[in-house]
């Protein structure tokens, strides 16, 4: 299959989006490719690691059987242009008491450098779409077993 092959119109951004390889290079040693569940890996460990949100959007149940059959979360939109550089979108829940522009943009910066430092890809544009705020969840009291306080949580230890 040729790459142009592989790339399906996507007329919302006017760019190609990738099914299955988000990058192909050539080396003197043979071809590398990065498959787009590579690239929303380093996306979601990206996000997730922004002080402020909460988990990435979507329906856990759903991401799951995905991410069992290679597929990479729907909360996460891999675009590549025409020019091999990429354009990702993101959907996130932040934390109430949040400042929403500042994690976003902290959220940008963090997906690129990730994804440009691990991959070598140029991220030409991060799209954040904010979808919820939740409460944090409530830490367990200092000294109680973590087991129990799991139990606790789930509401099954009186």
């Amino acid at each position: 299959m040729k790459k142009d092959e592989q790339c399906l119109t996507n007329t919302e951004v006017g760019a190609s989006r990738t099914a299955a390889v988000a990058s192909e290079t050539a080396s003197e040693l043979g071809v590398i490719k990065i498959h787009d569940n590579v690239l929303a890996a380093l996306v979601s460990r990206a996000v997730l690691h922004v002080e402020g949100v909460a988990r990435l959007a979507g329906s856990a149940l759903v991401d799951g059987l995905a991410g069992m059959v290679g597929s990479h979360s729907r909360a996460i939109e891999i675009i590549k242009g025409d020019d091999d550089k990429l354009v990702i979108g993101v959907k996130v829940v932040f934390l109430f008491d949040t400042v929403i522009p500042e994690v976003a943009v902290a959220i940008q910066r963090a997906v690129i450098e990730q994804v440009e430092h691990a991959a070598g890809i140029t991220v030409t544009g991060v799209n954040v779409i904010v979808q919820q705020l939740e409460d944090p969840k409530p830490e367990p009291a200092a000294g109680a077993d973590t087991a129990d306080a799991t139990l606790a949580a789930m509401g099954t230890l009186g």
